[in-house]
């Protein structure tokens, strides 16, 4: 209550009052050790989403998956190029004419390659699977068929049974593995700096 000639107090309004209820609070703090707080203030990323763990048995799971694919796969898609390529090969040195010739050998190395695509898209999941696979199926024989390219040659002369390389698998592979090996090395091996360059970043 005022007298007259008194200078009336300011009245304090809640919004202006930097004691207000408006004003910014901090955040409350949660009680306990780091293990039972929601998350760690030094673990949680942006909007609240937590980070994976890449040492999780989820992780872990992503590596054997692609190491399985790298190593089971690449083999069996050089078995139908090969058994293909000989089904191929001999129809040519039948003379056979283009309409008499088969068409399932290009659905085989359709599946083949189709192999290969499976092996780089498992560096989606872990680099070790194409990085596996383009040095064992990739880099290693691409070196092997240089150092005995001439033992190859000389096995490809004494060949005179054609019909051995249809019957048999893996037999045509070395003498064409020369373009082969390198291209598989070098897709899968960048596939997996490509997979590791992602994941570091």
């Amino acid at each position: 209550m005022t007298h007259p000639g008194d200078t009336p107090e300011p009245r304090s309004t809640s919004y202006d009052s930097p004691t207000s209820t408006y004003a910014t609070t901090p955040p409350p703090q949660h009680a306990g050790p780091p293990e039972q707080r929601p998350y760690p203030s030094d673990s949680t990323p942006p909007y609240g989403i937590p980070k994976v763990d890449e040492s999780s048995s989820g992780g872990a799971a992503r590596h054997v998956v692609s190491l399985f694919a790298g190593l089971v796969l690449p083999p069996l898609a050089y078995l139908g190029f090969d058994w293909a390529f000989g089904r191929y090969w001999l129809e040519l040195n039948q003379f056979r004419d283009a309409n008499d010739r088969a068409l399932w050998p290009f659905a085989v190395i359709a599946i083949g390659a189709l192999l290969l695509l499976l092996v780089a898209a498992a560096g989606r999941l872990s680099p070790v699977g194409p990085a596996i696979a383009a040095v064992l199926y990739g880099a290693l024989p691409a070196v092997a068929v240089v150092a005995f390219r001439n033992d190859i040659v000389r096995a490809g002369m004494e060949i005179r049974d054609w019909d051995v390389v249809y019957n048999y698998a893996l037999v045509n592979v070395p003498f064409y593995g020369i373009v082969l090996f390198p291209t598989v090395a070098a897709l899968l091996l960048g596939t997996a700096i490509a997979s590791a360059g992602r994941r570091r970043r």
